[in-house]
Parts: structure tokens; sequence; C-alpha cells
């Protein structure tokens, strides 16, 4: 099994979407899927590559744009688009290296639609960590380990997704 498929395997174990996309089809496969969630308002990444493509094409399908660094817990869009800076396929983990702004939108939103080059997945934790290593060295100042929606058993051990960051965790993987 190729690392990619074991990736995306990983990702279907742990819970998230997955689909993969040419990098230039890339902001309409995103809105739909952010539309597929119900969602009317979105917030994009700053770090996302060809984000006023991103954003241009939220507004085409009628969603409300909010700037990352006004998003509030308790004022955040419904769904959100940020940069994935590689996956590990033993996991189905996504690793996101964050401004403030933006790491707002990866914990605020209900839907997190995460693109990722599909070249930059690992094979395992150990090399991803090592890669963590390289990132937290320079800004922007956060990186997370991602692995599937938020969830949490703390509360009479009954499982709650969507608790502690977004419900629904979505990789779309980018093909060159």
């Amino acid at each position: 099994m190729s690392v990619l498929a074991a990736f995306e395997t990983q990702l279907t174990r742990v819970g998230a979407g997955r689909n993969r996309t040419a990098a230039a089809a890339a902001p309409g496969a995103a809105i739909a899927i952010l539309r597929e969630h119900g969602c009317r308002s979105l917030a994009v990444a700053g770090a996302v590559p060809g984000r006023d493509e991103y954003v241009l094409a939220a507004r085409a399908a009628g969603l409300a744009v909010v700037e990352p660094g006004t998003i509030r817990p308790t004022r955040a869009p419904d769904g959100g688009i940020s940069l994935g800076r590689l996956g590990v396929a033993e996991t189905g983990s996504v690793l996101v290296h964050s401004t403030a702004a933006d790491r707002r939108l990866e914990l605020c939103v209900d839907v997190h639609v995460v693109l990722l080059d599909a070249g930059s997945v690992v094979p395992t934790l150990d090399e991803a960590l090592a890669r963590v290593r390289e990132l937290s060295a320079r800004p922007p100042a956060y990186a997370s380990l991602v692995t599937g929606p938020s969830r949490s058993a703390d509360i009479e051990r009954r499982l709650a997704v969507g608790v502690h960051g977004p419900g629904v965790l979505h990789v779309l993987l980018l093909e060159r």
C-alpha cells in the first residue's frame, strides 16, 4: 500500500473526510465540501496560497467571508479553510503551522477543510515530529497535529464530537 493510500485509510478510520483534487480545482472543491455540510459563512487562513481565489469562490457561492483575525469562540464562521504542512500516514494526522489569527480559524469553526499537498505525506509519526522541530524553530508560532474531528469523553464518559474544536475535519489532498 502506498503512503498516500495508507494516509487516506487512516483519515477514514479517525472520522475525517477526504478527497483528492487537482490544485487548480481546489477552491471550488473546498467550497463544495463546506456547502455539503451546510456552511453559510467561512474564513480562509492567511497562509493559504491563492487565498483570494478561495474568497472569490466563496462569495460566488453566496457564502459570507469572515477575516480570521476577527474570529472569537462566541462569534465564528461555520467553516474554515486552512493549510496543512504535512500528513502522517501512520496516524491519519495533519500538521497545521499557524499564526495566531489562523489558529482561531482552526479551533473555532464547526467544519474545517485542510488543504494538503498530496506529496507531503510522511509514513511515520517519528518523521513528522522531526519536521515539527524544524518548523517550530521559525514563525508562525503555532504547530498542531490534528487527528480527526475534535472529540472528548470527559463528561460521564460519553463521546461528544466538536467540543474543543471542529466537529468535522476534511482533508483535501491537492494533486499537482
